[in-house]
């Protein structure tokens, strides 16, 4: 047996060193395999003694870990490590960045599927120690101890939160909720009514917020102070109390394919998906009600140019669509939240303070609805986001529509809630573009860093589908082996097809399934789609048909009609859909595919 063996897990990150380091680690690989003792070095303030690292080039080093199924094993003059074990060659970096990689190394938690159950839980500084070994459910409601003063504070106006992914972001909105109603409950014990909206992008969301506020807010008179609803609910319940229709709603991808025949009918030269996309993102969003409104208007982030004869001609034809779209009583999400503004804007508020989450995904239809919602003053809006999380094609500036953080903004640049390790997979792949904050201002994630550490994500190639699910089903016993929860683990794919055959493949294990958008203490591993992930929160979380097949999506592609922006939007989505969900993991990541990986991993490789 080999001194010196490679990892299973090493053989992605193979693929992404340049051909020469490539070469100069085979070299190591094949000394060791004719006999030659590898030349492992110690390293000092390493989380577990045992890590070592051997050079591979003069600036590249390789880390290495006991291998359980060498160690110990060998025969009476066998070639090995002088102190007698056997190892595994995990990851091949610069040398700095190595040895960074190997003082924060667990490498128990690296063993493959089946080779051990070992607690996956990551190591973290002295003050989230506790944190750490309590119960998940207790760790959802954690809030760093640096984060309380932010919870706490008494803005002159509206204030906005924005940090990278794991910087407790969700947690803040939470916990300034709670301190938002019990002052008030201090300060008006008499006006019991809901006082506080906390407001989301999606329904697990909301949901899983809603739970984890009943556990911060034990008396009921106090939590009854506080609404917990999606952005679209919100609207919807304004507009159908002044309404004695209830809204029918119909989704983007469904109104590009309506108008995209009705458009080929008539003959026009614009795609449904262009119509659609300039009906939500320059005239809803900027509110517009005049053609020569829409004529002057400045239209950002659309970067095909519109003449004044072209842009009277989409005006016409959106407004021939949304006529039709009336008569049959049909409305868009973004359409509803401007009629619940124009509905609020002639009412009385119905808060005293909001506080919105996921804000970067808000259309600006929606933010003038809860602009509308609740009085300009004191602790009106607490906003919190991450522009680099954004996954719609919304862009707001929440000056020009009212809402002024300016001298209340405060950055996250820790993160407390994911690896260092998962941080470093998962960057990448959003690509170098700056994202646009709510402030007009790019947003970057320089400085931004983790003060967890644990095992490096897994991406495992497979042959077939069958491989695939069986490789999913495998590390998913070996977590809930581990002590992990069920309801802890989230497996999800790109869309509903994959879904169903995880579903299936668990379930036949023996491993009870629930969708992602499920709340409750039921002991089910959830499954669902990237999409149900965002916002949430799991200690391990696998991403199945990562493949490049399958994502980005064919659909996607197609719907972009042949439009270079929307196709590149298309991709950015994608981009930041993956990104979003390799990041809701808060002790290990596990990706699979089929064939060729999906190009949005391996065009960073």
């Amino acid at each position: 047996m080999s001194a010196l063996a490679i990892a299973p897990t090493f053989l992605s990150d193979f693929t992404r060193l340049t051909p020469d380091v490539q070469l100069d680690t085979l070299a190591v690989m094949r000394a060791c395999q004719a006999g030659d003792d590898p030349d492992l070095e110690a390293v000092a303030g390493a989380a577990d003694p045992r890590v070592r690292v051997v050079s591979i080039a003069p600036d590249w080093t390789g880390v290495v870990v006991p291998d359980p199924d060498g160690e110990g094993r060998g025969e009476p003059g066998e070639d090995r490590p002088t102190d007698g074990t056997h190892y595994r060659l995990i990851t091949v970096r610069p040398r700095d960045e190595a040895l960074r990689f190997a003082r924060g190394l667990r490498p128990e938690v690296l063993e493959s599927p089946g080779a051990g159950a070992v607690d996956p839980t990551p190591t973290g500084p002295p003050e989230l120690a506790d944190a750490l070994a309590a119960p998940f459910d207790q760790w959802q409601i954690t809030l760093h101890p640096d984060q309380h003063r932010i919870t706490e504070a008494r803005f002159k106006g509206s204030a906005q939160i924005t940090g990278g992914p794991g910087t407790g972001k969700t947690v803040i909105a939470l916990h300034r909720a709670a301190h938002l109603a019990e002052h008030d409950a201090a300060a008006r014990p008499g006006d019991p009514r809901e006082a506080v909206l906390l407001t989301t992008y999606n329904r697990a969301l909301a949901l899983s917020l809603s739970e984890r506020l009943d556990q911060l807010l034990p008396d009921p008179g106090v939590r009854a102070r506080v609404r917990v609803a999606t952005i679209d609910s919100l609207a919807r319940s304004v507009v159908q109390s002044h309404s004695s229709v209830a809204p029918r709603m119909v989704g983007r991808d469904e109104l590009a394919q309506r108008w995209r025949a009705v458009a080929l009918a008539d003959g026009l030269p614009f795609s449904g998906r262009f119509l659609v996309d300039e009906w939500e993102q320059v005239i809803l969003a900027k509110g517009l009600e005049l053609l020569p409104q829409y004529i002057r208007c400045e239209r950002s982030g659309r970067v095909q140019h519109l003449a004044p004869e072209h842009r009277r001609q989409v005006w016409e034809t959106v407004r021939r669509y949304v006529g039709a779209m009336r008569v049959e009583g049909l409305w868009s999400y973004p359409q509803l939240a401007a009629e619940a503004a124009r509905v609020l804007g002639r009412g009385a508020p119905l808060f005293r303070h909001v506080v919105v989450d996921e804000a970067q995904d808000l259309h600006p239809s929606q933010w003038r609805m809860l602009r509308a919602a609740v009085p300009e003053g004191p602790d009106d809006l607490f906003v919190v986001g991450d522009p680099h999380q954004r996954v719609s094609d919304n862009r707001v500036s929440l000056a020009s529509l009212g809402i002024n953080v300016r001298g209340r903004g405060h950055r996250l640049r820790t993160s407390y809630r994911i690896t260092q390790e998962i941080l470093d997979w998962s960057m990448p792949i959003l690509g170098r573009r700056a994202a646009l904050g709510m402030d007009d201002n790019a947003d970057t994630l320089a400085g931004y860093r983790s003060l967890l550490r644990g095992p490096a994500p897994v991406v495992r190639g497979c042959d077939d589908r069958a491989e695939e699910l069986a490789a999913l089903g495998d590390r998913v016993r070996a977590w809930l082996e581990a002590g992990v929860e069920p309801a802890e683990i989230a497996v999800a794919g790109r869309n509903h097809w994959v879904v169903r055959g995880i579903a299936k493949e668990l379930e036949a294990r023996g491993i009870p399934t629930a969708p992602l958008e499920d709340g409750g203490d039921a002991a089910a591993v959830r499954v669902g789609t990237m999409h149900r992930l965002k916002g949430q929160e799991f200690r391990c979380v696998a991403l199945v048909g990562v493949s490049d097949h399958l994502l980005p999506p064919k659909a996607a592609i197609e719907a972009a009609d042949g439009d270079q922006v929307a196709l590149e939007q298309a991709f950015q989505q994608e981009r930041t859909l993956l990104f979003v969900a390799s990041t809701r993991a808060r002790d290990a990541l596990y990706v699979s595919h089929v064939g060729r990986a999906s190009r949005l991993i391996t065009d960073n490789w």
